[in-house]
């Protein structure tokens, strides 16, 4: 079959892969200049610059399954955290990784230590049965199920809620609890990490598998119907079957699908003469989400990520206003002191179209087949991460194939 798929994100470039393995012919039309959609990596004075902070869960079982980490030489953030509360910075271990931090994480002033202890119980709670059977768990919001497991609120508030409103942009911890437990199962089971060429290189990777001339950037598609598309320019291009691999928005033009909206990040990259932090760790802002949530030196996770004698460093918070990049840097002086004046800018991100809302009552759905004959993927199908996008585009491919088939 020739089919052609509209979007070069991750879901896109999934299906499209799955689909060349499965023997159809593919072109994939991206509207933008490259590959990767939501994911990509620039270079900006010698510096990666991603597009918003983001990093790779090793233990995404679609992303193990699917991407060659050995050539994308992933580099790995260290175990556990560094959380600023009252004046300091204190660093969080993880005890079964690293013992020898046994002692810093029991004083760090993040909980008592029965919250401490929680943290197993909750890894354990997390790890058990498959990760399918996250989804089919009973469902409340986030910040509820912390609560439902005893968790204090000065430890949800200082530690919990900051580490993941990184990774979820939820800084209220409103949404699926289901989404909590696959991403704390995600962080207990393997290691956070980016490629050493930037997250960018795991779009690349997947374009590049795709055959010549399968991926035609700079090609905005203008109208999709079931057995064509046409483009901005107004060529019309004929196909077998038609994949929709765009955000919720756009798909939710097409479908019966609810455009619940959108999670925003605001991420400030900046260029320093010399590391503030001497280690691959997350710094988290114990004290809110507003104006910092994180801070990572991000050449301190792969030096590539800065030209020699200089350090990148991205500031991220969940939040979009105005000032708030203002706001970042004042809170950044008290942090670190005038130095931080000296930081230069490389970029800011404002991001309003992160990653989907995915709010309790909204499970997984996996591949979609509106009713006049157009398939729709991406994570808003599955759920708001990397997996999700890969996994809803290698679901699409599936059930295509195996409805021509029949």
């Amino acid at each position: 079959m020739d089919i052609a798929i509209v979007g070069a994100g991750l879901a896109g470039l999934s299906a499209a892969n799955e689909l060349v393995r499965r023997g159809h012919q593919v072109t994939v039309f991206e509207a933008g200049d490259g590959p990767g959609g939501r994911v990509r990596t620039d270079r900006i004075d010698g510096h990666l610059v991603d597009r918003g902070f983001q990093i790779l869960l090793e233990a995404y079982p679609y992303a193990r399954s699917i991407l060659d980490y050995r050539t994308l030489d992933l580099r790995k953030f260290a175990p556990g955290a560094m959380v600023r509360i009252e004046d300091g910075f204190h660093r969080i271990g993880d005890p079964l990784r690293e013992p020898a931090r046994l002692l810093d994480t029991v004083r760090a002033p993040i909980g008592s230590p029965i919250d401490k202890a929680r943290i197993l119980a909750f890894r354990r709670s997390v790890n058990r049965g498959s990760v399918t059977d996250i989804w089919d768990r009973p469902e409340t919001t986030a910040r509820q199920r912390l609560s439902d497991m005893g968790f204090s609120n000065r430890m949800i508030d200082r530690f919990l809620t900051p580490l993941f409103a990184g990774i979820t942009l939820d800084p209220d911890l409103g949404g699926s609890s289901r989404v909590l437990e696959f991403v704390f199962r995600m962080l207990s089971a393997g290691d956070a990490a980016v490629p050493a060429d930037g997250m960018g290189a795991i779009s690349d990777q997947l374009a590049d598998r795709l055959p010549a001339g399968a991926l035609s950037l700079e090609s905005p598609v203008d109208r999709v119907d079931a057995g064509s598309i046409t483009l901005a320019g107004g060529e019309k291009i004929k196909a077998d079957a038609v994949v929709v691999a765009t955000g919720v928005t756009e798909a939710a033009l097409l479908a019966e699908i609810e455009d619940r909206g959108w999670r925003g990040v605001t991420s400030l990259w900046l260029a320093a003469d010399e590391p503030p932090i001497d280690e691959p760790v997350l710094v988290l802002n114990g004290a809110g989400t507003d104006p910092i949530n994180s801070l990572v030196v991000m050449s301190q996770v792969s030096d590539r990520y800065s030209p020699a004698g200089a350090s990148t460093i991205v500031v991220s918070s969940p939040v979009l206003r105005a000032g708030l990049v203002e706001d970042m840097r004042t809170q950044l002086r008290s942090w670190f002191g005038p130095v931080a004046d000296s930081w230069r800018e490389l970029r800011v991100d404002e991001i309003e179209r992160a990653q989907p809302i995915q709010p309790v009552g909204l499970g997984p759905r996996g591949a979609y087949l509106t009713p006049n004959g157009v398939w729709i993927c991406g994570d808003h199908t599955t759920d708001p991460s990397i997996n999700g996008a890969l996994a809803s585009g290698q679901a699409v491919a599936r059930e295509l194939s195996t409805v021509r088939a029949a």
